[in-house]
């Protein structure tokens, strides 16, 4: 369950063995050894237009997002195709949508590396989800992203979506080994981990 607190801040709270365990999103993010400051926002949308509809307009993880414009110009796209087909219909691309192939080199090795290990495996890897391309903007700009609030908001997304799927077992796996370490009276060796 994710909530938050008085002033604003991710809160993370779930049960293992009648034991409810809670995290702040420092915490959370301490665990699993990925960053829990910076830019923050999530979309599951693929338009750069849907950045500006799902930040946070106040609090601690208000984030001053870059424009579309600012994030194609940085990411340095080079528009291949205006048009697609998409179940035998033509559709036509809008700036704010990018193809993976539109890419610059240097950045399609940042947009896999990324993807594999935030996104996972699965998706349409031919085109570059809004989310990723504000993370490639980072990159290149060289500002922090909070990777702990994209992971627990793509959690509370994909609770929310039967079909969704998560890749983030390795993470999670850090994330039991340590409330076990925290808390060994919850260790009763059904739920042994295996390396």
């Amino acid at each position: 369950m994710v909530q938050t607190d008085e002033y604003g801040y991710l809160v993370i709270s779930f049960m293992i063995q009648h034991e409810f365990i809670t995290l702040t999103l420092a915490q959370f993010g301490q665990i699993l050894k990925i960053p829990y400051n910076g830019q923050a926002v999530f979309t599951n949308e693929w338009d750069l237009a849907s950045l500006e509809y799902s930040q946070e307009t106040e609090g601690p993880y208000c984030t001053d997002l870059p424009t579309p414009d600012d994030i194609r110009r940085l990411l340095e796209l080079e528009r291949v195709v205006v048009d697609r087909t998409i179940k035998s219909q033509t559709v036509s691309l809008n700036p704010n949508q990018i193809l993976t192939k539109e890419l610059s080199p240097d950045i399609k090795q940042w947009e896999e590396l990324i993807r594999e290990n935030v996104f996972g495996l699965g998706g349409h890897r031919d085109r570059l989800p809004a989310c990723l391309a504000h993370m490639l903007y980072c990159v290149v700009v060289e500002e922090q992203y909070n990777l702990a609030y994209f992971f627990i908001k793509r959690i509370q997304c994909a609770r929310a979506t039967p079909t969704a799927n998560l890749s983030y077992d390795m993470f999670l796996t850090r994330l039991y080994r340590d409330v076990l370490e925290t808390h060994p009276h919850l260790d009763n060796g059904i739920y042994d981990i295996v390396e």
